[in-house]
This record gives C-alpha cells, sequence and structure tokens, in this order.
C-alpha cells in the first residue's frame, strides 16, 4: 500500500513540470525542454498504470484504476498527436490541466475501494482486452477532442469581448480548434463503433442478446448518437462554432459517465 501511494504521488508530480511549462506558453512554439517535459508526464501515469496492473493477474476495476488508465492512455495519444499537429500541441494547457485534475481524483480515490480484479470467463480474455483497449482508446480520444472543444470556447469568447486571451497562453485559434475537433470525431466515431462491434461480439458468444443495455452501454450509445449527428450536421450544413464545442462536451460527458463515471457509483457510491 505505502509503495501504491508513493507511485500515485510521483505520477501526479510527473504532470506538474509540463502543465506549469504549457500555462508560461512553452506549448506556442515547443521547443526540446517542453517535449521532454511533455514525455516525463506520459511516462509518470504510463509507468503507476502498468505497475497497477501487473500486479493483479486479469482487469482491475476499482475507480482509482480506471482514472489512471484514462490519463495515462489520453496522455499517450495527445502527446503522439502534438508531434504531429501544432495545433495539438497549443492545446497543452488546457489539456494538463484537465489530467491533472483527473489525477488528482485518482490519487484521492486510491485506497477507497478494493482493487478487485475483473474474473474473465474462460476463452473470453482475447476479445475481453481487445475491447477494454477499444474502449479506453475512445475515451483518449475524445479527451482531445473536448480539450480543442473548451479551447474555441474559450477563444470565441474573447473574440466577442475584443480583449486577447490572456491566461492560458497560445491557444489555436477557433478555426484551428475545430480543426482539430473534426478530426478526433472522425476517429472517435470509428473507434467507438469498432468497441461497440466488440462488445456485440462478446454478448453473441454468451447466448445474450445483441445490445445488453445497461449503464455503459446506454451512455456508449448516447455519445456514437451524438458524435455522428454532429459530424453529419457539420458535412450537410457546415455546423460551426458555439454549438458544435458543446456538443461535443456533450459526448465527451457521456464517454465519461460510462466508464469513469459507472466505475464511481459501483465502487464507491453502491460499495
Amino acid at each position: 500500500m505505502a509503495a501504491d501511494t508513493v507511485l500515485n504521488i510521483a505520477a501526479l508530480v510527473a504532470l506538474l513540470p509540463a502543465l506549469l511549462a504549457a500555462w508560461k506558453g512553452a506549448a506556442e512554439q515547443p521547443q526540446a525542454r517542453f517535449w521532454m517535459l511533455l514525455a516525463v508526464a506520459v511516462v509518470g501515469p504510463v509507468a503507476w498504470t502498468v505497475a497497477a496492473a501487473t500486479a493483479v493477474a486479469d482487469w482491475r476495476t476499482d475507480l482509482s484504476f480506471a482514472l489512471w488508465v484514462s490519463v495515462s492512455a489520453s496522455m499517450a495519444v495527445f502527446a503522439a498527436a502534438a508531434v504531429f499537429d501544432r495545433d495539438v500541441a497549443r492545446l497543452s494547457p488546457l489539456f494538463l490541466v484537465l489530467m491533472t485534475l483527473l489525477a488528482v481524483l485518482a490519487m484521492l480515490s486510491h485506497g477507497a475501494t478494493n482493487a478487485s480484479p475483473m474474473t474473465m470467463p474462460p476463452g473470453d480474455g482475447g476479445w475481453l482486452w481487445f475491447h477494454i483497449g477499444v474502449s479506453i482508446a475512445t475515451y483518449a480520444l475524445l479527451t482531445v477532442a473536448a480539450a480543442a472543444s473548451l479551447a474555441a470556447l474559450l477563444q470565441e469568447r474573447a473574440l466577442k469581448r475584443k480583449t486577447p486571451l490572456k491566461r492560458p497562453q497560445g491557444l489555436p485559434s477557433v478555426l484551428d480548434c475545430e480543426g482539430v475537433v473534426l478530426r478526433f470525431l472522425w476517429l472517435s466515431a470509428a473507434v467507438l463503433a469498432l468497441g461497440m462491434a466488440t462488445g456485440t461480439a462478446i454478448n453473441l458468444t454468451h447466448g445474450m442478446s445483441i445490445l445488453h443495455l445497461d449503464h455503459k452501454t446506454v451512455f456508449a450509445l448516447a455519445a456514437f448518437a451524438v458524435i455522428c449527428a454532429l459530424l453529419y450536421a457539420h458535412q450537410k450544413t457546415g455546423a460551426r462554432g458555439r454549438q458544435v464545442a458543446r456538443l461535443v462536451l456533450l459526448a465527451y460527458l457521456f464517454v465519461t459517465l460510462a466508464y469513469p463515471g459507472v466505475k464511481f457509483v459501483t465502487s464507491v457510491l453502491l460499495a
């Protein structure tokens, strides 16, 4: 338990240098120092997640682990995208704030519930691991889209007030934010569809109905519907701006309720 606590704190601390650098404007024209700090911010949570996952034979189901998995996957996806897309890198101030908040929640919830492993039925290991991986990837992709949507809202608000946004510095323009949102929404829709397909396959192998309408499935379907409707509206009507940003944040809320939200209810409220 003491080692777990130390790793929790270390993973959280690993995020802070990159966060401080991003808020000082280092992400606007990222140099080698910023990339090194961002790499540390990725390695910290990932190392904790790997250590926690390998400590048990099966997948852990407690809230703290679910949050750390979300942070690790989101940081890895964000950092990889930031290397190739400067607009994504400029989202670092907002994105790292979000990741730090999630990490704080993960650390505070550590030990609040039992870190019980999930028992996998014989023969289901491959399908379930793949389904879990796809679900985590969806959350990570949509987290980046949500950060870009929030940045667009802040920039649009600053434009309406005719005052430059002082904090955080260096965010992409509204148009650039929308570009990031659309790219990650398409990826999120594709990966989420794959996740629902694998979930359906698992249900069928157990002789269950195609859709097992539990809370997680309902929220995932709601998120998928919002994403598809948003992409359709953009293609047909050119919908953009505040309306798009709010719908993206709504989809992100649904996905959050489907994964960490359900963990919170089952592990904390109903424990």
